[in-house]
C-alpha cells in the first residue's frame, strides 16, 4: 500500500546520505574484509563474521527504510521497524564482543593502556548508538524527530568504515581525526545545513544529539592519551580484559 507522504518526509537528503553511507561501508571495508573474504584469504574469529553480517545488515536496513519512505510505502516501513531494533541490539553486542577480542590481543602484546582505551572508545560509541536507536523507537510517532535520530545512529555506525579509508591514503597525517571526525561527522553538518536552508534553523535533534556526537568524537581523539581518559578506561574497560 502506498500512502501520501509529505514533501518534507520525501526529502532526497536522507536517501542521498543513506547511499553515501552504504558506499562508505563497502569501500571502507573492501580492502580489509570484503576482498579477502571473497578471495578466501580472510582469517578471523567466528564472531567477526556475525558482527559483519549485523553491521552490513544495519546499513542495508537503513537504506531500504529510507527508500520505502521516499516512495510512500509507509506500511512496509512500519512493518520492518522491528528488524531495525533487532539489528541495533545485535550491532551493539557484536561490536563490543569483537572489540573485546581485539583489545585482549593488544593487551597480550604488552599495550594494556592502549587496549583499555580502544575498548572504552567502542563502549562509548555503542552507548551513544544504543541511546539514539532507543530514542528513535520511542519517537517513532514523531517523524521529524524519529528520522533524524535514525540518521544520527546511522552516521555514528559508519565511523569504523570511514577510518579504514586510511588504507587508501596511508600518507595522510592524523587519519583518526581526518576520517573519524572531519569526514564522518561532515554528514551531520550537511544535514544541519539542509535544515538551515529549508527551515531557517537546524532541528534540535541535530543541535543537541548531533552536537553531543561530535563532542564525543573530539574527546575520543584528543583525550585518548591523557591520564584522566586512561584512568576511566582502566576502571570501565579494564575488567573486561
Amino acid at each position: 500500500m502506498k500512502e501520501r507522504v509529505p514533501a518534507a518526509a520525501r526529502s532526497r537528503l536522507f536517501l542521498g546520505l543513506a547511499w553515501v553511507g552504504a558506499a562508505a561501508a563497502l569501500v571502507g571495508f573492501a580492502k580489509t574484509f570484503i576482498h579477502p573474504l571473497l578471495t578466501g584469504t580472510f582469517r578471523g574469529h567466528p564472531a567477526i563474521y556475525g558482527h559483519a553480517a549485523l553491521l552490513f545488515g544495519w546499513v542495508a536496513f537503513f537504506l531500504v527504510q529510507t527508500l520505502l519512505v521516499n516512495r510512500g510505502k509507509l506500511v512496509w516501513h512500519r512493518r520492518l521497524g522491528g528488524i531495525g531494533a533487532a539489528l541495533g541490539i545485535g550491532a551493539v553486542v557484536s561490536t563490543i564482543a569483537v572489540a573485546t577480542l581485539a583489545a585482549r590481543r593488544t593487551a597480550a602484546a604488552g599495550d594494556l593502556d592502549g587496549a583499555q582505551g580502544e575498548l572504552l572508545v567502542v563502549q562509548l560509541e555503542m552507548s551513544a548508538f544504543a541511546t539514539l536507536v532507543a530514542a528513535a523507537i520511542h519517537f517513532r510517532r514523531r517523524p521529524d524527530i524519529h528520522k533524524r535520530l535514525m540518521l544520527l545512529a546511522f552516521i555514528g555506525s559508519l565511523g569504523p568504515a570511514w577510518f579504514r579509508f586510511r588504507h587508501y591514503f596511508p600518507e595522510v597525517g592524523n587519519p583518526l581525526f581526518l576520517y573519524s571526525v572531519l569526514l564522518a561527522d561532515s554528514l551531520i553538518l550537511i544535514a544541519m545545513l539542509a535544515d538551515l536552508l529549508r527551515y531557517g534553523r537546524p532541528h534540535r535533534v541535530y543541535v543537541q544529539a548531533g552536537g553531543a556526537m561530535v563532542a564525543l568524537h573530539l574527546v575520543e581523539v584528543f583525550a585518548f592519551a591523557s591520564s584522566p581518559f586512561r584512568a576511566v578506561a582502566a576502571t570501565i574497560a579494564g575488567p573486561m580484559l
